[in-house]
């Protein structure tokens, strides 16, 4: 989290810098952080002269995540004597436990997020510092002492009635903040033309404190880049990842993580009617589910414009003819083929879902569930006609006094995200 340094007589940016980074160098980060000193006059050594007074945000020195000691706990608050213990928040060396509900959820392509409820004091000094308003603390959450999520506080929420005063406690990875954030003008103009989406990623989420984590070839460097100055920056990233066939997602440390989800081994079997099984609940957009996906190459003036043809094999076994044609702004020959299948997984990703409904939080290993794991799913009534390996696109952890811990799947075919599907659906005997 970033801190704050209120300039005195005699400070410079260079001395600044010195003094929080231990390098002189480190200045112009302090200036993408302060969007406030573009335009400003400048110093010889070339950064914006700054005055008595000013406040300035000091953001993080962005490393690569490191294997981090075990936290240890200063003082623990059980917010519910009555609960279970075994979800605990950390904030400030200050463990809470004792919530007696909760919801964590985590996306292949998006960020992860957290909610618990509990009983809510007041009169307790502590939770009344650590849950104020706007104040965007660090928080780390465990489950049965396993970690589970790296992030920052988002105002929690209390609610006052006759029945009794409780709170919900919200959070989001320490990259959430791209989602919510546009380019702070001391990165204007921004010049990304010739990069790679990794350098680009790196330049807008440094001032932000917000490390990136590769998982993946990133693809080659874009010709030409554009952003508006009022699109979020996650936005921004997302339709230059997908024109290279890549996903962002968070690491659990609370990086921005760009990566390509691999099928895994199936790790966990579910039937319709034997426990741990609850429910499955298919979801087909039909109106949005094509049997030609065309990606055109963009061009200026008389030049033809390329094109690459993604044939749906589903579609087309069935006689029917429905096209989707999108123009991708930064693709040569090589590169229009991947983003055009690209485009064609995310169709088939978001045209054919299955929400499973399981009893518990574990595997049959004794591990987690989690994001991109496999799992055999046989649902006749929901139209799984055969034992079918599906992939986790998100999953859902909850708890509740009226349903139990239960989590909850959502499941794409396959290989649907790059395009590669199977051979036989779940519903074809």
């Amino acid at each position: 989290m970033s801190k704050t340094h209120t300039v005195k007589s005699g400070d410079t940016l260079g001395k600044i810098s010195i003094q929080y980074y231990g390098r002189f160098t480190k200045w112009n980060d302090i200036v993408k952080a302060n969007p406030q000193l573009a335009g400003r006059k400048t110093a010889p050594d070339g950064s914006p002269l700054i005055f008595a007074g000013d406040v300035l945000l000091i953001p993080e020195d962005v490393q690569p995540p490191k294997a981090s000691a075990p936290i240890q706990a200063k003082q623990t608050i059980v917010l519910d004597p009555d609960a279970k213990k075994d979800l605990a928040l950390f904030v400030d060396g200050v463990k809470f436990t004792g919530f007696t509900g909760y919801t964590v959820t985590s996306a292949v392509d998006t960020f992860d997020a957290f909610s618990f409820s509990s009983l809510w004091d007041s009169s307790n000094k502590k939770c009344r510092e650590i849950f104020r308003p706007f104040t965007y603390k660090q928080c780390t959450v465990f489950y049965d002492s396993e970690m589970i999520f790296q992030g920052i506080l988002l105002p929690a929420v209390p609610s006052v009635s006759d029945n009794g005063n409780t709170i919900t406690v919200q959070g989001y990875p320490r990259c959430g903040i791209l989602a919510d954030s546009c380019l702070p003008d001391s990165l204007y103009p921004p010049e990304y033309n010739g990069l790679t989406l990794q350098a680009i990623a790196n330049n807008v989420a440094g001032p932000f404190g917000v490390t990136i984590l590769t998982k993946c070839d990133c693809g080659n460097s874009f010709e030409k880049v554009e952003i508006q100055p009022e699109d979020k920056v996650l936005d921004f990233l997302k339709k230059l990842a997908e024109q290279r066939g890549v996903f962002l997602s968070n690491s659990q440390d609370g990086s921005l993580m760009l990566w390509k989800p691999e099928e895994e081994a199936v790790s966990a079997t579910f039937k319709e009617g034997e426990a741990p099984f609850v429910s499955c609940t298919p979801t087909f957009d039909g109106q949005n589910m094509y049997s030609h996906v065309i990606g055109f190459s963009k061009v200026e003036g008389d030049k033809d414009a390329e094109k690459y043809c993604y044939e749906n094999k589903l579609l087309q076994k069935a006689g029917v003819l429905r096209v989707f044609a999108k123009t991708i702004d930064d693709a040569n020959s090589g590169s229009l083929e991947n983003a055009t299948k690209a485009t064609a997984g995310r169709m088939f990703a978001n045209s054919v879902k299955y929400e499973l409904v399981v009893s518990g939080h574990r595997d049959r290993t004794g591990k987690l569930y989690r994001k991109n794991m496999c799992v055999s799913v046989y649902a006749p009534d929901a139209e799984i006609y055969r034992e079918t390996k599906f992939q986790v696109d998100e999953v859902t952890m909850t708890r509740s006094d009226s349903d139990g811990e239960k989590t909850k799947f959502s499941l794409v075919l396959p290989g649907a995200r790059d395009g590669k599907l199977p051979e036989r659906f779940p519903w074809e005997e």
